[in-house]
């Protein structure tokens, strides 16, 4: 089932790139043209140029680029159809798809899963397993709670619940379609207490399954199905949306059993992302309803680099989030455990309070990891983790650190930027000189302009030329093969008048320093003073291009 390409095509013309990148990256606009940090390779200075009139981007770094969609697609790990779902959800656009049954399909997958969610509900109402029940109530749950989180239990013979589903018309197609079965073919769920994982409709895409057997994985998940995307969806229980409007923010856990310790400890605004590392989809998604974020991830090392892991991912959204680590006492392995000691009711609302904000939280670890005197190597894991900050965090985050160390803020700025701007290069005749990173980009941006302009050559675009053999042969290689991959990847590339002229003076400064350099190599050998003259010339020339920047 796909969506129609007139769909497509009118969607692009109402959405905007620049409202992706900007809302993933660090960058700037002006007018349609814009420059920014590229997201898909390390870099400290904008390399990736993008444009909304065309809705293309292209890294002249690594070289990456496409349309809106594309980018979409990269920065989100997603397939193309869902890129385009993600775009028109954004805008509200409604798709057009080729499969006029689509909807129809989704309206039954949905009805199946409500019957097979009720049959399993009606497990645990029946005691089908003592086993589960005694588990539950051991988690200190009674029977009010296991009825309201409606969850339910499947058998270990899966015959009984393929006798149901025949016996409600649901086809072994159907049953395929709903994600209850692994990549082998085999039912996923067995002997297991199952949660109902729900949309924001509240109606069941897809379940957790809890296993009550020590062989396996403890927790198993739906498969992906047309209904059930993992990387989008969160389990919540029903006050979910009504207690956000009450608390004004939202807390992200774990698993099954921490969003249900909250529920019974008065807040029902928390979300967990199923066992799974939360994605920018569900970050995303939870956004939509708060702009405050506490996060209360398990209390071992794994949950703390989980915790930290959000850092990377939360500058993806397009909202500015407040995202706190909420410091649960170090004896506790997760807040269900906590709750379940029995200590947790006269202390919630305390432990609400202990909040730190996430970046320092962040800090604090590093400096707890590598010790407080080790300062070289907790600046350079800081360093590290500084590359997806915003300029604002970046600045509270190294007055925060400057002070945790005993170190001038201005100092650690400067290390920030200490060589950034600078890299080694091997040019002619094995000379090994310090240069500027960004001449690829200066030369992606000339050879782009040459290719639109269909190689014609004007006088600066000669003199660029005739000051690099290499760059003269290369583009003498792309006039001869104009419908080669290779070129179609500079039809990507966009920049502005302003840009190239910087572009071509910038190649002209390069190559002159590099003759000069070849040149005196060669006087240096021959002791021929004929070549002076031309060494002269260049030295003008660089003076004069550098006074017209």
């Amino acid at each position: 089932m796909g969506i129609s390409k007139q769909s497509i095509e009118d969607l692009k013309t109402k959405s905007k790139i620049s409202d992706f990148i900007l809302s993933s990256t660090t960058g700037k606009i002006r007018g349609n043209k814009g420059m920014a940090l590229c997201p898909f390779h390390g870099e400290k200075t904008a390399s990736m140029s993008f444009t909304d009139e065309e809705n293309l981007f292209h890294c002249f770094g690594c070289k990456e680029g496409g349309d809106i969609f594309k980018y979409i697609q990269l920065i989100n790990n997603v397939e193309f159809q869902e890129s385009v779902e993600i775009a028109a959800d954004k805008y509200s656009f409604n798709l057009t798809y080729t499969d006029s049954k689509f909807e129809t399909n989704q309206k039954k997958l949905i009805d199946h899963l409500k019957k097979i969610s009720d049959y399993f509900i009606k497990n645990m109402n029946e005691v089908k397993s003592t086993e589960a029940l005694d588990y539950l109530k051991n988690r200190k749950l009674d029977d009010e709670d296991i009825k309201n989180y409606k969850i339910g239990f499947a058998e270990k013979d899966e015959k009984k619940i393929i006798e149901f589903c025949k016996s409600n018309d649901i086809s072994d197609s159907d049953f395929k379609k709903l994600g209850l079965f692994s990549d082998k073919g085999n039912f996923l769920f067995k002997n297991r207490i199952m949660f109902p994982i729900t949309n924001f409709r509240s109606e069941v895409v897809g379940f957790g399954g809890r296993a009550l057997e020590d062989y396996g994985p403890k927790y198993l998940n739906s498969s992906e199905s047309s209904v059930y995307k993992k990387n989008r969806t969160l389990y919540f229980l029903p006050n979910f949306l009504k207690d956000i409007k009450k608390h004004k923010f939202v807390i992200i856990v774990e698993g099954y059993f921490d969003v249900i310790a909250f529920n019974r400890l008065g807040y029902s605004n928390v979300v967990s992302p199923s066992g799974t590392a939360l994605t920018i989809q569900q970050l995303n998604q939870i956004s939509k309803y708060t702009d405050e974020i506490h996060l209360c991830f398990d209390n071992d090392q794994a949950g703390i680099e989980a915790t930290k892991r959000i850092v990377e991912i939360k500058n993806n959204i397009s909202k500015d989030l407040n995202i706190y680590a909420i410091l649960l006492p170090k004896k506790y392995k997760d807040i269900s455990e906590f709750y379940e000691s029995g200590e947790m009711d006269k202390s919630i609302d305390i432990l609400m309070t202990r909040k730190k904000d996430l970046v320092e939280f962040c800090i604090d670890d590093l400096i707890d990891k590598e010790g407080e005197a080790n300062k070289k190597k907790i600046f350079s894991a800081y360093k590290k983790f500084s590359i997806y900050l915003s300029p604002l965090e970046k600045d509270l985050s190294t007055e925060y650190l400057g002070k945790k160390l005993g170190i001038n803020k201005e100092t650690l700025i400067s290390e920030l930027s200490f060589k950034e701007d600078l890299v080694t290069t091997t040019i002619s005749h094995g000379e090994e000189v310090e240069t500027n990173k960004h001449i690829e980009t200066f030369k992606d941006i000339f050879i782009a302009s040459l290719i639109k302009n269909n190689f014609d050559l004007d006088d600066k675009a000669k003199e660029v030329l005739d000051l690099s053999a290499g760059l003269d042969e290369q583009v003498n290689q792309l006039k001869t093969k104009k419908d080669s991959i290779e070129n179609d990847k500079y039809h990507n590339i966009s920049f502005s008048k302003e840009q190239l002229d910087e572009s071509i003076v910038r190649l002209i400064l390069f190559y002159s320093e590099i003759k000069i350099q070849d040149l005196i190599n060669q006087i240096d050998l021959s002791k021929d003073t004929s070549l002076f003259p031309e060494v002269e010339e260049l030295k003008k020339k660089i003076e004069f291009y550098q006074n017209t920047l």
